[in-house]
């Protein structure tokens, strides 16, 4: 049976303190929204703007007051210099704790100027 948008389940992530974009190429660009809600029905965003301009209520309702809301597939904590080590043959495939033994000691050498550039 096909529901139609009308009859889409609503969820309305309320006021949240942050709202990180990621809406321009130039992160340090991107807007971030303050005090804003979502109101989402079915799969689709039907609204972002401040909280008193969308609706009151919705089949679920998440308060977001002191959250942060990033869009989906954004990788929110890496270390990029770890990057540099993916490919050390002695570590792939390890278990976590054999592969930090075998790159901690590459990573103690790197200089907090090469982990800033990575």
């Amino acid at each position: 049976m096909n529901t139609s948008h009308a009859e889409a389940r609503t969820l309305l992530i309320r006021d949240a303190r942050c709202i990180a974009t990621f809406d321009n190429p130039d992160p340090w660009r991107s807007r971030e929204l303050g005090h804003t809600s979502i109101f989402i029905r079915g799969s689709l965003i039907e609204a972002i703007g401040p909280t008193d301009e969308l609706p009151a209520t919705a089949d679920e309702v998440i308060d977001a007051r002191n959250h942060l809301v990033t869009p989906g597939l954004v990788n929110t904590h890496h270390h990029m210099f770890q990057s540099l080590t993916r490919a050390i043959p002695a570590v792939q495939n390890a278990e976590l704790f054999g592969w930090l033994r075998g790159l901690y000691p590459i990573w103690s050498g790197l200089t907090p100027e090469m982990v800033r550039v990575s």
